[in-house]
C-alpha cells in the first residue's frame, strides 16, 4: 500500500481487502460484509471500516450562486499548504455525479467538475445542480449578521471585510473563518483570517464580479458554512440510485442471450424510469446503445420519451445474409449513480441456429402418455392406434415381406432369435446400434425417451408405433417449428425433402406448389437430385403394409439450424397380401380360356351337346309312359 500503508488492525482470522471501481476499499469476512473510505483517492485511512461511503476532503468549501438553482463550489486550498497535501483538497473526476450534503440542511448535485489555477486559492471546482436549499448561518450562530458589510481590496488577493456596526453585539469571531459571505450578484467570499472584531480578511470566489467599496445593509448578506475548523460541516456521497431499469420482457437475467435465425429479426426493448423526486432536469440521453460488432447485424436504434417521462429505447437487429457469429449490445445509463444495482444491460446476439430450436411431426390423432405405456389406444371407430413391434423388427424390403433389407432394428433385443433372416442379404443386412456389444435388452440401457424416440437412432429401443388401417389416404404431414420465442407452422420459404428409411416403396406425397416458388422448387430439385415438397398442404397416401418410417429435411439456405424430423406408420389389416389379386384374376382367365377351347372344339367336329341332350330327354320320356 506504500505511504497508505496505516489502514489500522484486524482481528479477523480469514478476511479479504478488495478496492472496488470507486476507488473503496472494503473487507469481507465469512460472517460479514463492511465497507469502508477511499484509500487510494484520497489517502484518508480513519474509519476505513465505517458505514459512509464519504468521498470529502478536508478543506474548506466556498459556495457561489449562478441561478437560483445552480452553484459553483471551490475547493480552498491555502497558500502555505504542503505541495504533497495540495492534492487531498481538491476536486476530481471521481465526485462527477455525487451529491454534496451540509451537516445543516441541503443538498447538491453535482454536474461538472473543474481543475484550475485561478482564482487565488482554488485549484478546483464543480457545478452542482441545487437539489434541496442549503441552511445559511442565523445571528445566535454568526453575530456578524446584525449589522451591514463593506468590501475593499487588501492587496495580494485578499480583500477586506469590515462591519458597519449597528448592535453592540455585532463583531467578527473565531469560529467564522471558513465561513463563506455570499451576496446575490456579487462573487463570495471565504473568510480566511479575523483581524479585529470588525474587520476581517477573504479570498474572493469571482474577482471579475467584486463589488468595489460598496456597503450592504443587513439581511442582504448571508453566511454559509461549508468549512473544517469546527469540524467537518459537509459530505460528499454518491447520490441514491435514481432509476429503475426495466426490460421489455421483464426479465431478471443481465446477461440475455438470444438467436436470431437466418432472415429473422428481433426486437430489444429497455426502459429507464427515472425518479424525478431527486433531480428536477431529465438527463438526454439516459440511455444508450453499443454494439459490439456491427458489422453482423443490421442494427436499428430509436429512442423516445414516453408520457410518464420514461425513456425508452428499442433496438431492431435483423440477421445479414449467411453472416454467422455473435455480438454484444450494451445499454448504459451513463448518469446513473453507482449505488444502482444495474447501470450496464448487455445481451448477447448470436446470428446462428438456436439449441432449443427444431422442427416436429405433428400427428393427426394425439395419444396420451399413458396409453402409450399400456399399448392400447381405441379410437372412434373401434381401432387400436399402437402396435407393439415384434421383437428385432425390420421393415420388409422391395423383394417382400420374407426379405428384410434394411440395416435398423427396431424392438431391439440380442438376446432373442431375428426372425425373417432366412435369405442370405437378410442375414448379410441389420446392425444393432443402441443394442451393440449387449447380450440382453436390459443391456442396452434404453431410457424411456428413447422408447418413444422416432429418430433412427434409437430404434433399437422403440418398442410401439402409430398404426393405421390399410389403405393410409391423404394423411396430412403436419410441421412446427419450435424455439424459445414460441411455435410457427412450416410454410413457404421453407422447403422440405421427403425420405424413407428403409428404402420401401408403395408411398407418394401430393402438394400444391405457389406460382412464385415453383421455379425455386426446381432450381432445388436439380442441385439436390430429390424430390421438393411446400409442405404446407402436404399430403401423404401409403399403398403398403407394415412399418414405414420417414424422415422430413428442410433445404438449406432458409435456416442457419439442421431442421429434421422423422415420423413413423404402421399399416396393418391390409385385406390380402401380395400377390393375392393377381392369383386370382390368372385363375379365372385360365377357367375362362379353357371352356372357350371346349366349346371350339365341339364345334369343329361337328357336336352338338345340347341336341344330345335334348334327344336323351325324349327318350326316357317315351320309356316311361
Amino acid at each position: 500500500l506504500g505511504k497508505y500503508s496505516k489502514i489500522g488492525s484486524i482481528s479477523d482470522k480469514v478476511f479479504t481487502l478488495y478496492y472496488d471501481h470507486m476507488g473503496f476499499i472494503h473487507k469481507l469476512t465469512p460472517d460479514h460484509f463492511e465497507a469502508g473510505g477511499s484509500l487510494a483517492a484520497f489517502g484518508n485511512s480513519k474509519g476505513i471500516f465505517g458505514q459512509a461511503f464519504d468521498m470529502g476532503f478536508d478543506t474548506a468549501l466556498a459556495p457561489q450562486y449562478l441561478t437560483l438553482n445552480e452553484m459553483i463550489f471551490y475547493a480552498y486550498v491555502p497558500k502555505n499548504e504542503p505541495k504533497d497535501r495540495v492534492h487531498t483538497k481538491q476536486f476530481y473526476d471521481i465526485h462527477f455525479g455525487k451529491l454534496i450534503h451540509s451537516r445543516k440542511t441541503g443538498t447538491a448535485y453535482i454536474r461538472k467538475v473543474f481543475q484550475h489555477n485561478t482564482p487565488e486559492g482554488f485549484l478546483s471546482s464543480v457545478i452542482a445542480e441545487l437539489i434541496d436549499p442549503f441552511g445559511i448561518e442565523e445571528v445566535n450562530e454568526s453575530s456578524c449578521l446584525s449589522s451591514s458589510l463593506s468590501i475593499s481590496e487588501a492587496g495580494n488577493h485578499s480583500y477586506k471585510l469590515s462591519l458597519q456596526l449597528q448592535s453592540v453585539i455585532s463583531s467578527f469571531q473565531d469560529s467564522d473563518i471558513e465561513k463563506t459571505v455570499v451576496i446575490p450578484g456579487y462573487s463570495s467570499f471565504l473568510i480566511t483570517t479575523i483581524l479585529d472584531n470588525e474587520n476581517a480578511l477573504a479570498v474572493a470566489t469571482m474577482p471579475e464580479i467584486v463589488p468595489h467599496n460598496m456597503t450592504f445593509q443587513k439581511d442582504s448578506w448571508f453566511l454559509y458554512n461549508f468549512g473544517k475548523r469546527n469540524g467537518q460541516t459537509w459530505n460528499i456521497y454518491a447520490k441514491p440510485c435514481n432509476y429503475w431499469f426495466q426490460q421489455h420482457d421483464d426479465s431478471l437475467s443481465l446477461s440475455v442471450l438470444k438467436y436470431i435465425d437466418l432472415g429473422k429479426s428481433h426486437t430489444l426493448k429497455m426502459k429507464v424510469i427515472p425518479n424525478t423526486k431527486l433531480l428536477r432536469t431529465l438527463e438526454i440521453p439516459l440511455l444508450q446503445v453499443i454494439v459490439g460488432n456491427p458489422n453482423l447485424l443490421e442494427v436499428k436504434v430509436e429512442g423516445y420519451f414516453d408520457e410518464t417521462d420514461s425513456y425508452i429505447m428499442e433496438v431492431s437487429t435483423a440477421s445479414k445474409t449467411l453472416h454467422q457469429g455473435s455480438t454484444s449490445l450494451e445499454f448504459i445509463v451513463w448518469g446513473a449513480s453507482t449505488e444502482c444495482y444495474v447501470t450496464t444491460f448487455v445481451p448477447m446476439l448470436k446470428s446462428s441456429c438456436s439449441y432449443l430450436k427444431s422442427m416436429h411431426h405433428i400427428p393427426s390423432e394425439t395419444i396420451p402418455l399413458e396409453d402409450w405405456m399400456s399399448g392400447v389406444y381405441v379410437n372412434s371407430q373401434g381401432f387400436n392406434m399402437i402396435k407393439v413391434l415384434p421383437i428385432n423388427y425390420r421393415p420388409p424390403s422391395n423383394m417382400g415381406i420374407a426379405i428384410p433389407l434394411t440395416d435398423h432394428f427396431y424392438h431391439a433385443d440380442p438376446s432373442k432369435p431375428i426372425p425373417r433372416n432366412l435369405f442370405y442379404k437378410s442375414k448379410r443386412s441389420g446392425k444393432f446400434k443402441q443394442c451393440a456389444n449387449a447380450t440382453t435388452r436390459k443391456e442396452c440401457n434404453c431410457t424411456n425417451d428413447q422408447k418413444f424416440s422416432y429418430a433412427v437412432a434409437f430404434s433399437d429401443c422403440r418398442e410401439k408405433v402409430p398404426r393405421f388401417k390399410f389403405p393410409v389416404i391423404q394423411y396430412p404431414v403436419s410441421l412446427q417449428v419450435y424455439s424459445e420465442d414460441g411455435n410457427f407452422p412450416v410454410e413457404t420459404p421453407y422447403l422440405v425433402t421427403v425420405t424413407e428409411v428403409n428404402n420401401r416403396e408403395n408411398w407418394n406425397l401430393r402438394h400444391t406448389v405457389p406460382e412464385n416458388v415453383k421455379k425455386m422448387k426446381a432450381y432445388l430439385e436439380s442441385i439436390l437430385s430429390v424430390p421438393v415438397y411446400n409442405p404446407l398442404g402436404l399430403n401423404l397416401s401409403i399403398k403398403g403394409s407394415e412399418l414405414f418410417h420417414f424422415r422430413v429435411s428442410v433445404v438449406p439456405g432458409v435456416s442457419f439450424c439442421n431442421l429434421v424430423e422423422e415420423f413413423q406408420i404402421y399399416v396393418d389389416e391390409v385385406p390380402l397380401p401380395f400377390p393375392g389379386h393377381t392369383l386370382i384374376a390368372v385363375a379365372a382367365a385360365v377357367l375362362l380360356g379353357g371352356l372357350i377351347f371346349i366349346a371350339f372344339m365341339f364345334q369343329i367336329r361337328n357336336i352338338h351337346p345340347w341336341d344330345t341332350f335334348k334327344k336323351l330327354i325324349r327318350r326316357n320320356n317315351l320309356v316311361h309312359r
